[in-house]
């Protein structure tokens, strides 16, 4: 008797020890997917397009994170500068120079002076002019991490993430536009395809590489002209809407027209800084808002 009594008692026990730890391991699940949950729940990212007259500086912003995509020409730093002041930027996680033309890099040296930056990523292409030089003095003289980053090279910004979609940054191109870096980035459900002031003959190698592009903004590429944005880019990016960032009345003719009949063709919203100034999106995930109406067209059906 006393020995049934004793494994009567141990199977009572070992039972108990089990259903125990069953308990806690399914807490331990249901913690994780909480944990998971709250993880990837989406928060908010702004997208502001500046009005840099005819040049490119974009301005993302994601729960205390930031990146600067160009800073416009040599006359637009102080602009920049003050308008990154204003959105009470005190530090730029990361910084793009796309390539090396004065219509994007003019500013930098100004932004990389006046706020401390965590990694600046710019192209290998050498251009030999005095904006160019002087980003790279700055660069050298207050020892901020550069990087030639990699096509799929992907990192986080916020509750977003960015992954550069153009070639290997090492590449050496005729036309120093081709050697611009050019990045999707993510919210949520959101996209926005940023790629400075690629060619035609970039955007061919960029589809033949398979690398997502389906975005639903679009910044046209080289400010909207003829030598890119070709109708079967535009046709696999199927932006709900497009950005042209161009001066008023710009002597290139910028955006071109026969750009804009592809685009109107698509059925996108467009929005232009010559017109409307700076342009500013939102997006917490789930929906996505503009601070102005499209100048023209509207949200694709």
């Amino acid at each position: 008797m006393k020995t049934k009594k004793k494994i009567v008692i141990c199977l009572l026990i070992l039972t108990a020890v089990a259903c125990a730890a069953v308990i806690w391991i399914l807490g331990e699940k249901a913690g994780t997917r909480q944990m998971e949950q709250s993880h990837t729940d989406p928060g908010t990212l702004e997208v502001h397009f500046l009005d840099a007259g005819q040049g490119d500086s974009i301005l993302v912003k994601s729960e205390g994170e930031n990146l600067l995509i160009d800073a416009g020409t040599n006359e637009d730093e102080d602009m920049v500068v003050s308008y990154l002041k204003e959105q009470g930027i005190e530090k730029l996680d990361y910084v793009i120079a796309t390539h090396p033309h004065i219509d994007h890099i003019g500013g930098m040296d100004a932004v990389l002076e006046t706020f401390p930056v965590g990694i600046c990523f710019l192209p290998e292409e050498i251009y030999d002019t005095e904006s160019f030089r002087d980003v790279l003095t700055v660069l050298e003289e207050k020892h901020i991490r550069t990087r030639h980053p990699n096509c799929m090279e992907n990192y986080k910004i916020g509750s977003g993430r960015f992954v550069f979609v153009t070639p290997d940054s090492d590449r050496q191109y005729e036309d120093v536009n081709d050697a611009s870096l050019g990045i999707r980035l993510t919210n949520g459900a959101h996209s926005f395809l940023l790629c400075g002031d690629i060619s035609r003959e970039v955007e061919k190698e960029i589809l033949a590489s398979g690398v997502l592009v389906r975005s639903d903004v679009m910044k046209l590429n080289h400010h909207g002209s003829e030598d890119a944005n070709s109708w079967r880019f535009l046709k696999e990016v199927s932006p709900s809407y497009v950005v042209v960032t161009c001066g008023t009345r710009n002597e290139f003719g910028h955006p071109h027209e026969k750009v804009m009949e592809r685009v109107r063709k698509l059925g996108a919203g467009v929005f232009r800084t010559d017109r409307q100034g700076t342009v500013v999106f939102t997006s917490d995930g789930k929906t996505l808002t503009s601070s102005r109406e499209p100048d023209e067209g509207g949200k694709r059906k």
